[in-house]
């Protein structure tokens, strides 16, 4: 029979809140009657819909017969008299119908405005913050995100693994907080705290936009232990080890399959023991981002976006995709972070006989959201960074379709780009630049566009956009004169140039960026 002596306290709290609970009750309710009417009366007016799409089925039926003409001019005149009654009572049958759809809606939103606002009779007697109170909500993204994160910081590594795991949804809700949100949350964690919910909930850390970039790091550094160890007994499997005996049988896989994990497994170990600093790595998604640098003294951040033909394997190997963000971060003088981005996946030059590939430019509206928050997530962490891209062939695309999420950067470097679809506009305040071989095999079908095929808005045709001389040679008369598989393969080589860390190769952009950079910073 003990009773606690905060019980009474408890008691009264509760009945504090029966008035406010009554009226959300009652608003509630209220609310769901209008929009089961709204139900009712659209489910009416979608059957006179349905009969009226048969009605339309059976005079278009009508009208493709051909009828001889009859001989009795008068039968021909009343013939097509009532057949024009028919299409003016069906013209007015589909008013009625937009009429009813009209209707239905104004009758719900009026039954909806009448239930009147809720009191919250309890403030007048708990205590509150009256500014926390008056203050508008920035997003309701990160009033949902935000306990969450709150709550999994609390408890430990254990205890935010478990609720993972437990509640695999969280994730997904946290990750849609606004990145400003999560990197003031973060920073207000003390050392120990971020260092248990990153040990705890390793993949939520080193994904989520708004940590701090060496801590994103180190969460990824921490989750490839537990990947090579799965990519170490893939290869077993392959090569057909057991993984008890040790015995070696047939290969279960050709040659290339066991290339292809030995060359991610060479990758991942380099991730491990911090050779290779990996920002962002999601297999579900696709995403895969790597940093270059010291983000403790960095002054200027670029944005290196590969385009076709980028996936996973590109950043593996001894010629990895990150060769050019490497390159200037070597010249910033530890000034310089950079990012070589892949936040999805990218279009491939094998799938064009499958209706998809670089001519298509959903993929670029698939990416933007992707991109847009990524661009977010780094300003956030460090708002004093200056930002630059550098976006070669479709990853132009996915920078220009980013703008309109809120990937904004200080300056774009659009290298042999396919530009932006129809009706883009440059966001005010980014300087644009454009670097292109004479003879680029995206000259020819720049500023083409269909639908969802090609992009309409050329690279060098952005307002304000200032062309950089790419240093690159233009048509070898020789090709000319051999044939078009040659000129082809030469504006492919050109094209594919401008991602090169060679200076033989690529120098010209190379240093105009790297020029680009270091004015930058010298600002900062």
């Amino acid at each position: 029979m003990y009773r606690s002596p905060e019980a009474p306290e408890l008691q009264q709290s509760l009945r504090l809140l029966d008035p406010a609970a009554a009226e959300v009750d009652t608003g509630l309710r209220r609310a769901r009657a209008a929009l089961e009417t709204l139900a009712d009366e659209l489910e009416a007016v979608n059957r006179r819909r349905d009969a009226l799409v048969d009605e339309l089925r059976n005079l278009s039926a009508t009208k493709a017969l051909t009828l001889p003409e009859p001989d009795d001019a008068l039968v021909g005149r009343l013939r097509d008299a009532a057949q024009a009654d028919r299409e003016a009572s069906f013209r007015r049958d589909c008013a009625t119908l937009v009429d009813g759809w009209d209707s239905a809606a104004r009758a719900c939103a009026a039954a909806l405005r009448t239930i009147p606002d809720v009191s919250w009779t309890l403030t007048r007697d708990l205590p509150v913050d009256e500014g926390e109170l008056e203050a508008p909500s920035t997003s309701i993204l990160d009033e949902a995100a935000l306990p969450l994160l709150h709550r999994l910081s609390r408890g430990g590594a254990a205890d935010a693994a478990r609720l993972l795991r437990e509640n695999p949804e969280w994730a997904a809700i946290i990750r849609r907080g606004r990145p400003e949100a999560v990197a003031e949350w973060w920073a207000g964690l003390s050392p120990s705290a971020a260092a248990a919910i990153a040990a705890g909930a390793p993949a939520l850390v080193g994904n989520l936009d708004g940590v701090a970039l060496k801590d994103r790091v180190t969460a990824n550094r921490n989750r490839a232990a537990a990947h090579l160890t799965e990519l170490r007994a893939a290869r077993d499997r392959a090569v057909g080890i057991h993984p008890s005996a040790g015995g070696r049988r047939s290969r279960a896989l050709p040659s290339a399959g066991i290339d292809a994990i030995e060359r991610e497994t060479a990758y991942f170990e380099a991730v491990a023991d911090g050779r290779k600093q990996l920002y962002a790595w999601d297999s579900h998604q696709g995403s895969l981002i790597e940093m270059s640098g010291n983000p403790s003294t960095a002054k200027a951040a670029l944005f290196v976006v590969p385009g076709t033909n980028t996936t996973a394997d590109s950043f593996y190997g001894e010629d990895p995709v990150t060769g050019f963000a490497d390159w200037q971060v070597r010249g910033g003088r530890e000034h310089v972070i950079a990012f070589t981005v892949m936040t999805g996946p990218m279009p491939q030059l094998r799938d064009i006989p499958y209706g998809g590939g670089p001519q298509w430019n959903e993929y670029a509206h698939d990416r933007a959201p992707e991109h847009a928050r990524f661009i977010q997530g780094v300003r956030a962490t460090d708002p004093s960074l200056w930002t630059m891209s550098y976006e070669h062939s479709y990853g132009g695309g996915v920078g220009s379709a980013a703008e309109a999420y809120g990937g904004i950067v200080d300056t774009r470097f659009l290298a042999a780009s396919v530009g932006a679809v129809d009706g883009y506009a440059p966001a005010d305040g980014t300087t644009y630049y454009s670097a292109q071989g004479p003879d680029d095999i995206n000259r020819y079908y720049a500023g083409l566009q269909l639908g969802p095929l090609g992009f309409g808005e050329g690279p060098e045709s952005f307002g304000g956009v200032q062309i950089v001389n790419s240093g690159l040679p233009g048509t070898n008369p020789a090709h000319v004169a051999l044939g078009v598989p040659l000129v082809v393969a030469a504006s492919v080589e050109h094209h594919n140039a401008l991602m090169s860390d060679d200076e033989e190769v690529n120098g010209t952009v190379l240093n105009a960026v790297n020029q680009l950079l270091n004015k930058a910073k010298a600002h900062r």
